[in-house]
């Protein structure tokens, strides 16, 4: 056996770079110099990764705390897709010729033949609607009247779509409102990012107060809620994060996306309004023998582990 890494590690972004979805080349020149995690590319003839460092808390989804350090394999920003596209048992055992400890993000599937736990899962949207009043109709009475009364609330809103070139720096601190509260923070982006972000972004506005915005990626087939912001202050008075919600809802329907993915976090607002929960999972492993058997004694205690109710949002 090789013991030699045979990944090819460069800061330089291939042009035919995917993993898979809407994560290419595209998002990943935005996000470069734009984000606290630089990240890496490693080119296999059997995988393709997005790799960076950072330490991390192993107890994220617990009460303790604990900083270790990890090479994360996942995209440089926080977002529900995997960073790596081929052969996973082929990526892992390569990695595994390397020192330190390796943590593989947003699985689709739990790998075999390496130690995995849950962690946060997506919140998507199966669109079958030709309207957004079709939806609103096929409602169950109390989340219509739910989602009405949000829509109530945020009447006063004014949304808009703006050139990315504009984001500025109040946007941005809606942004980092939602980050800095966050439950498990990764990296931190620039405004850099939001600018050069290839898709949509729209801001929300309570006359000249910036109150939210929402980054948006579509493709031929589904609308990726990415990333957004949120003014606090304005939170409850507007029902923001609903209005967000619906708002990308309807987007999605008058777009005709047959699936409107909502990302990950907030499960029971966006289950609520019909979503349906779509399991994720990563997996750590190291070339040590050592902490190879922690991982597979503990691991699976450090996984996410919320629970999910059924809501029945819709009459059939």
């Amino acid at each position: 056996m090789k013991n030699k890494f045979e990944g090819k590690i460069s800061h330089n972004i291939p042009e035919n770079w995917n993993c898979g979805g809407w994560l290419g080349a595209d998002i990943l020149r935005a996000a470069a110099g734009a984000s606290d995690a630089p990240f890496r590319c490693v080119t296999h003839p059997n995988y393709q990764s997005l790799e960076y460092d950072i330490k991390l808390n192993v107890f994220t989804y617990g009460q303790l705390k604990l900083n270790l350090p990890f090479t994360v394999i996942a995209p440089p920003l926080s977002i529900d897709q995997p960073g790596f596209e081929g052969d996973f048992t082929a990526l892992a055992r390569d990695y595994s010729r390397r020192p330190g400890v390796f943590l593989a993000l947003n699985l689709p599937a739990p790998p075999d033949g390496f130690p995995a736990a849950p962690t946060l899962p997506s919140c998507v949207f199966d669109n079958v609607f030709p309207a957004f009043d079709d939806y609103m109709s096929a409602l169950r009475a109390p989340y219509r009247r739910r989602n009405l009364a949000a829509l109530k609330k945020g009447a006063a809103l004014q949304i808009t779509q703006i050139r990315n070139a504009d984001f500025s720096n109040d946007l941005l601190q809606l942004y980092l409102n939602v980050k800095n509260r966050s439950k498990y923070p990764l990296e931190t982006l620039t405004a850099d990012f939001f600018r050069r972000f290839p898709g949509e972004i729209f801001a929300f506005r309570l006359g000249k107060t910036p109150a939210a915005f929402a980054a948006l990626r579509q493709t031929a087939t589904s609308l990726d809620f990415v990333l957004g912001g949120m003014n606090y202050a304005l939170r409850d008075q507007l029902d923001l994060y609903y209005n967000i919600l619906l708002f990308i809802l309807r987007l999605g329907i008058e777009t005709r996306a047959k699936t409107i993915n909502f990302g990950q976090t907030a499960e029971s607002s966006k289950l609520r309004i019909g979503c349906r929960i779509l399991p994720k999972y990563m997996s750590a492993f190291s070339g040590n023998v050592l902490l190879n058997a922690g991982i597979k004694r503990f691991g699976g205690a450090l996984g996410y582990s919320g629970g999910f109710t059924d809501y029945r949002c819709f009459r059939d």
